[in-house]
């Protein structure tokens, strides 16, 4: 069995192997210039768009359906402090330490009113 892979041979003088038409040659080549110039407009686009995304990401913030209250007043227990704060569309969660104990406040932005309460307490043993 013979191993074509490394190319024509010269066999009796004569070269062995695929030899192809000058109109083969011709389309090989024209069939390369395509697949490059497609290669080539694909990494044009996807920089385009890498570069228009970076340009647009302060526009990409959600936008807000009703005004948020210029301000509002969350009551949290005497003595309370706040420990950790999080914004989560319009609700926003208020982590306190207390001299009773912990917990969470939610409060609608909308309305500045509270929404919910949790209090954390530590677990009786059973």
């Amino acid at each position: 069995m013979r191993d074509d892979s490394a190319g024509p041979e010269q066999a009796n003088g004569r070269m062995t192997g695929i030899v192809l038409g000058e109109r083969q040659v011709r389309m090989l080549r024209i069939a390369v210039i395509a697949m490059g110039v497609i290669l080539v407009l694909g990494f044009i686009t996807v920089i385009a768009r890498i570069v228009y995304l970076v340009n647009r990401g302060s526009e990409t913030t959600t936008a807000v359906s009703q005004p948020v209250r210029d301000a509002a007043r969350l009551a949290l227990p005497a003595g309370a402090s706040v420990r950790h704060i999080s914004l989560a569309g319009q609700r926003l969660a208020v982590h306190y330490d207390g001299p009773s104990g912990s917990g969470i406040v939610i409060l609608d932005l909308q309305t500045g009113n509270p929404v919910s309460r949790v209090e954390i307490v530590p677990e009786t043993p059973r």
